[in-house]
């Protein structure tokens, strides 16, 4: 089977699709168990992470279940395999894959939106503890544009014929109408997924402009937030490729856009992996240390976290706790305990005696 006019053969869309799958799923489960096993507690955002991700697992699933269908429909589209014989098998098979479009696209926009709903659920532990009611309500005003730009996106998916219930009938969905339809939706959905994306990256500005953190601290922050520009370039791709051909042969860049977004909420768990300073290698300690303790049961941790603070106990579990304490300022404790400690974890210092 030729590529049916979508850049790349069946076999290597799903070996594409699903090793980017299997690499979220292993980021996912290894931020689950940062928060679980050493940080020994979940948040509201690990919720919606975890949806984005099942959501995104049914997409390629879908995409699995009707990869075949999909490029003998578009096969026939760009020419590469003539026309059905029967005059009523190829208005069956635009009405199959529109069913199968349809939830997939359901599932995509759920996705994708998971995605923003996790980091604004982040955002809201250091929202709401901070002082005045100006962050809150900047807050609550970015999640309400976000959830109306959610909605929208849906309604694209089922208003794509007109009337919702035309949407699994040829005829009603085979005019010019239609066609002219479909280029509008094309960049009101761009439109509303985009302006959300930079919601969710340009809102922690106004959350650190008047905080104490440190300029080098303030673009780590930053930094983090801003990956969500990546999904940006991945939309403008595939809307441009969308107003410019069928949208049955632009999947692999609505695949692309999906599991990179996917990718990308899991990254800023792990900052402290790759970034240097004394407290990312005293949280790779602790991390070994957990593994060992969670995969080797006769071995006891000494070391744990909780709360924001790190502790030793001994052998009679008895907690001895640093002589001097030099707590956070109140944005960068809302981060620790919100889980973000990989973030914001150099302006947090523990001082022991030697």
């Amino acid at each position: 089977m030729a590529n049916g006019g979508q850049g790349i053969s069946p076999g290597a869309m799903l070996a594409t699709i699903w090793f980017l799958t299997a690499l979220a799923t292993i980021l996912l489960a290894g931020r689950l168990f940062i928060r679980g096993v050493i940080q020994r507690r979940f948040y509201l955002d690990d919720v919606f992470a975890i949806l984005a991700w099942l959501s995104m697992l049914g997409v390629i699933v879908i995409a699995t279940a009707f990869n075949e269908l999909n490029y003998r429909f578009t096969s026939i589209l760009v020419g590469e395999a003539p026309m059905p014989t029967s005059p009523n098998e190829f208005p069956e098979m635009v009405i199959q894959v529109r069913k199968w479009g349809v939830s997939a696209q359901t599932l995509f926009w759920t996705s994708i939106f998971c995605v923003k709903l996790s980091f604004m659920l982040l955002y809201r532990l250091v929202v709401f503890s901070l002082q005045g009611e100006g962050h809150k309500r900047l807050w609550l005003v970015s999640l309400v544009y976000i959830m109306v730009c959610y909605g929208i996106c849906l309604i694209g998916v089922f208003g794509q014929c007109g009337d919702v219930k035309n949407l699994f009938t040829y005829e009603q969905c085979a005019t010019p109408y239609v066609a002219e339809l479909l280029s509008k939706l094309v960049w009101t959905s761009f439109f509303f997924n985009v302006t959300s994306d930079l919601v969710v990256v340009f809102l922690p500005l106004a959350l650190i402009y008047h905080s104490n953190l440190r300029h080098d601290q303030k673009y780590a922050i930053l930094g983090v937030c801003s990956l969500a520009l990546i999904t940006v370039v991945f939309e403008t791709v595939r809307s441009v490729k969308l107003y410019q051909q069928d949208p049955h042969l632009t999947n692999l860049y609505g695949y692309l856009e999906l599991l990179v977004a996917v990718i990308i909420s899991t990254l800023p768990t792990y900052r402290f992996v790759i970034f240097y300073g004394e407290k990312s290698k005293e949280y790779r300690r602790l991390v070994w240390t957990r593994m060992t303790t969670v995969f080797n049961p006769t071995t006891r941790g000494s070391v744990g976290l909780s709360g924001g603070s790190i502790r030793s106990a001994d052998r009679d579990g008895a907690v001895n706790r640093p002589s001097a304490y030099v707590p956070p300022d109140e944005l960068t404790a809302a981060f620790i305990q919100a889980g973000g400690s990989m973030v914001l974890s150099e302006s947090w210092r523990i001082v022991s005696q030697s």
